[in-house]
């Protein structure tokens, strides 16, 4: 198995915890041979996560959408195909501990939905959110050359640690305002506000790609 620091430059996060990332790549077969923990009670958390994750991004993104067309595309979106498709993109083989006689492509998939709950035990839902969107990005209607502000923020970032915080919400439950704050590195660097988190977390990143290119042309 690999330095998992290569693994973390490829999915654009850096665990305190290393030892959570390494049971997420953890085979069961392995785990046995060897006695230590492998990534089943972490994928189990995971697909959970991921439903989440990707039945909220859908609501939001499709409000005309009716719950039989949501939960077609969320199925789609999270299905084995796709998971194992950006696992194998990722790099994922090269560190999943297996034994040798056990291909891989049935294991990709499930060491996905674990390494998103080792995210989320690591550092939290906005973090495991941000690792979802970004993978997933070609399977939830994103279209090509038309990447989203925060995809595109995540790319030009890849090292950073970004966080979308909601600082404040006001207004009736029909129609409500959302405040949502940009940190990078711990420190704020936009705010902006909408009638959605997402509409004000893709402000949010808008506003600091434009920072990022004034300070380009400074340099």
């Amino acid at each position: 198995m690999k330095n998992v620091e290569g693994l973390e430059k490829a999915i654009g996060y850096v665990f305190s915890d290393k030892q959570l990332l390494i049971t997420a790549l953890t085979h069961p077969t392995y785990a046995n041979e060897h006695r230590v923990e492998s990534y089943q009670r972490l994928e189990y958390l995971g697909d959970a996560i991921l439903d989440f994750i990707v039945a909220e991004d859908l609501f939001e993104r499709y409000p005309g959408a009716d719950e039989g067309v949501l939960t077609t595309k969320r199925i789609a979106a999270v299905s084995a195909t796709p998971l194992m498709k950006k696992a194998r993109e990722l790099g994922f083989e090269d560190y999943i501990r297996i034994v040798r006689h056990v291909n891989t492509d049935g294991v990709l998939g499930d060491v996905f939905e674990a390494v998103i709950a080792a995210i989320y035990l690591d550092s939290g839902m906005e973090e495991a959110k941000r690792f979802v969107l970004t993978s997933l990005a070609e399977f939830l209607g994103a279209k090509a050359g038309a990447r989203d502000y925060k995809s595109r923020l995540n790319e030009a970032l890849p090292h950073a640690k970004v966080q979308y915080r909601e600082i404040e919400r006001s207004g009736p439950d029909h129609d409500p305002v959302f405040v949502i704050e940009l940190d990078v590195d711990g420190r704020e660097v936009a705010r902006a506000q909408a009638g959605s988190k997402k509409k004000a977390e893709q402000e949010c990143a808008r506003q600091a790609l434009k920072i990022l290119a004034k300070n380009d042309k400074k340099g």
